[in-house]
């Protein structure tokens, strides 16, 4: 229940206690008089702040909207005694907070965009450009006058070319008359061969034209006691063919089907007569089967994997003959041999063509550290028609020893010769490794 106190006059409100009424909420006042009011610093702040967060909007349409905002105070009549007014603050608040607003995605309208370049050039008008006209003058004046000269003399000329000349001269007889080699090679001892092989053989030959180097190099089988045999994988001594018989390539495994290289010789003529003509083929293995070479030789001096697959097996390259599981049965039929493991032969001897001498430098030897041994090294050549017949020999001992040779004067192999390294010991069982090395030199005349 509500009560409502009406009071028509200004006498005081009591209560039933004889207490004075007071409304708090009312207060009028009439002729107010006051002095001077005083003011005090005031302090003025005013905060905006505007904080949107997670703002979600759907389309807004905003329209063309005046915003007004009016301030009026108005007073009328008021007079005031004085007035002390302490310090105060007054702060002004204006707090804009949005929470969680999203809007949909705006639309904006097409618009063009022009832009306009005009350079406008009125009419140009020029006069009549005027060209001067420049001379150019080259003058060379000489003048001689009352000129008397002697009677001239003249000595004898010399002939530019003549100290050329003698100095060629000179260096033909400082080197016996070969007037081209000390230009052509920077080794003494390979124009003395030069110079030997025309002496001895008839032949004119340039190791400059062949441009070809040779170190050839071989590994022996297991060697056996007191017995000569070549340093080559396959063991023993090559049996020699005196006719384009070697015809035949095979491996013991088969899997192996890779291209094999080949470095030969085929033969022409018998005897003393034998010219030899230098060619390389190659062959695809097929496996433990025989494979024809496509051109049969007489010598097979390298043999190689031309291929990107390593071999397994041994191969053998050898004439027509019995097999078994790919190996032939007749040994004196091979000629070439590629270990198993390994990709290359291991043979330290070859032929030169009827096109070609050899120049031998020097050589290099030693025993395998699998097991000691002494063992006799021969450097052996055989010209067509002739026997083997040792060039050179060394020895070396122990488990690694070695043996290197730098020839001077150098060994001229004869062209069509055979040569191979051959080895001797007393240890059964024994492995040696064996090389050659020096220069082809080619016939020119």
């Amino acid at each position: 229940m509500s009560s409502r106190i009406l009071q028509q006059d200004s006498d005081a409100l009591l209560t039933q206690n004889n207490e004075f009424l007071i409304n708090e909420n009312f207060i009028a006042a009439n002729s107010i008089v006051t002095g001077s009011p005083v003011v005090g610093s005031t302090g003025i702040t005013q905060d905006h702040n505007i904080a949107p967060t997670n703002i979600s909007t759907g389309a807004s349409v905003v329209s063309t909207t005046g915003i007004t905002q009016d301030h009026n105070l108005s007073t009328v009549g008021v007079i005031s005694g004085q007035v002390v007014i302490s310090t105060a603050g007054l702060i002004q608040n204006h707090s804009l907070q949005a929470n969680d607003l999203a809007t949909a995605s705006p639309v904006i309208p097409s618009v063009d965009a022009t832009e306009l370049e005009n350079f406008t050039v009125a009419p140009v008008i020029t006069g009549t450009p005027t060209v001067g006209q420049p001379s150019f003058a080259q003058v060379h004046n000489i003048g001689l006058a009352d000129v008397v000269t002697s009677r001239p003399i003249v000595q004898s000329a010399d002939d530019p070319n003549a100290i050329i000349i003698a100095e060629i001269e000179e260096i033909q007889q400082m080197f016996g008359g070969w007037n081209r080699r000390i230009y052509e090679v920077p080794d003494g001892r390979l124009v003395q061969a030069e110079r030997e092989i025309k002496s001895t053989f008839g032949d004119t030959v340039s190791i400059d034209k062949k441009a070809k180097s040779l170190l050839k190099f071989g590994k022996s089988a297991e060697l056996s006691a007191d017995t000569i045999e070549t340093v080559w994988s396959y063991g023993g001594n090559e049996v020699y063919v005196q006719d384009n018989l070697i015809d035949s390539i095979s491996s013991s495994n088969v899997v192996d089907n890779e291209e094999i290289y080949l470095e030969c010789h085929t033969v022409e003529g018998t005897g003393a007569d034998q010219q030899f003509t230098f060619m390389t083929q190659t062959i695809n293995l097929n496996g433990q089967t025989r494979v024809a070479l496509p051109t049969p030789v007489a010598r097979v001096s390298k043999a190689y994997n031309n291929n990107g697959t390593e071999l397994v097996g041994n191969v053998y390259v050898y004439q027509n003959t019995a097999l078994v599981a790919g190996v032939p049965q007749d040994s004196t039929k091979v000629h070439a041999h590629i270990p198993q493991g390994f990709q290359q032969s291991f043979k330290g001897a070859t032929t030169f063509s009827n096109e070609d001498y050899y120049v031998l430098t020097g050589g290099f030897g030693s025993v395998s550290n699998k097991q000691a041994a002494s063992v006799d090294f021969y450097l052996e050549v055989r010209t067509p028609g002739k026997v083997f017949r040792q060039g050179a020999a060394v020895s070396a001992g122990s488990a690694g020893g070695s043996w290197d040779i730098d020839l001077d004067p150098c060994i001229i192999i004869p062209k069509n010769a055979d040569i191979r390294i051959t080895c001797e010991t007393a240890t059964q069982g024994a492995v040696v490794f064996g090389s050659f090395k020096g220069y082809l030199a080619k016939v020119t005349g």
